[in-house]
C-alpha cells in the first residue's frame, strides 16, 4: 500500500498504528486541517480478513445503525423503534470495522452509541477536524480516552518534488506557499498547470506557468 501514496514516514507509521489498534479492536481518532489528506489516508485502510464499513457522517443514530448493518447484508429499514435491536446487532458484529470521515459532522446525539460501539471492541476510525478532539475532551472525555489521536501535517514540499519532475522546483515551491497547506487546492493546481504544459507543448512546467494559476487563488 506505500506505493499508492507518497512515501512519507509519519504516515507510514500512522498506517502501521491504525492496523495494530484495529487489529486489537481499538478504535483511531484521525485529525487533520482542511486538505491534510486524511480522506486519502482513510482509503489505504484495507486490513486483511477485515470487512470496512464507511458510515455517512451527516445520518442520525437510527440511518446510522441500520447503513451498518445493510453493509453486511442485513434486511435492516432505518426506523427509531428498532434502534436498541440495531445497536446490539452492531456490538455483536466481528470480522469488520467501522469508517467515519468528516466526524465533526457527526450529530451530538450519536456519540453516546459510538461508545457503546466502540465499548464492543468494534473498531471504529474517525477522521475529522482539531475541532473534533476539541469537542470530545469538552464534552465526552470518556469517548476520547478510548480512541488513539493521530495528528496528519500536509506533507512537505521536498516530499512532492521528486513526484512532480515535470515541475521546476520554483514552481512547486511557489504553488505549495500559495495555497497554505490545503493539499486538495495543490493537487488542482498542479494538474491544471500539467494541463496548460500540454497545450503549450512545454516539457516543464515552470514558474511563470505556475503563477498564471497562483494569481486566480481568492486571497485567504
Amino acid at each position: 500500500m506505500k506505493e499508492d501514496f507518497i512515501s512519507d514516514k509519519r504516515r507510514i507509521s500512522y498506517l502501521s498504528a491504525t492496523y495494530n489498534r484495529i487489529y486489537r479492536g481499538q478504535s483511531v481518532l484521525i485529525e487533520g486541517d482542511f486538505g491534510a489528506g486524511k480522506t486519502k489516508f482513510l482509503k489505504l485502510l484495507r486490513p486483511k480478513k477485515l470487512h470496512t464499513i464507511w458510515v455517512e457522517s451527516l445520518f442520525n443514530i437510527h440511518e446510522t445503525l441500520a447503513s451498518i448493518l445493510r453493509e453486511l447484508s442485513y434486511d435492516t429499514p432505518a426506523t427509531y423503534r428498532r434502534t436498541p435491536q440495531y445497536l446490539k446487532m452492531v456490538c455483536d458484529l466481528s470480522n469488520c470495522f467501522i469508517i467515519i470521515d468528516e466526524a465533526s459532522d457527526l450529530d451530538t446525539r450519536v456519540w453516546p452509541y459510538l461508545k457503546r460501539i466502540i465499548d464492543a471492541r468494534v473498531p471504529v476510525v474517525f477522521a475529522g477536524l482539531p475541532k473534533v478532539r476539541t469537542y470530545l475532551s469538552r464534552n465526552h472525555p470518556d469517548i476520547l480516552s478510548r480512541l488513539k489521536p493521530l495528528i496528519l501535517y500536509p506533507i512537505v514540499v521536498e516530499d512532492f518534488i521528486s513526484e512532480y519532475k515535470d515541475f521546476q522546483q520554483e514552481a512547486i515551491e511557489q504553488i505549495y506557499m500559495a495555497v497554505k497547506g490545503d493539499m486538495r487546492k495543490f493537487h488542482e493546481i498542479c494538474t491544471d498547470c500539467r494541463d496548460r504544459a500540454k497545450e503549450l507543448k512545454h516539457r516543464f512546467v515552470d514558474i511563470n506557468l505556475a503563477l498564471e494559476f497562483i494569481s486566480d487563488l481568492p486571497p485567504q
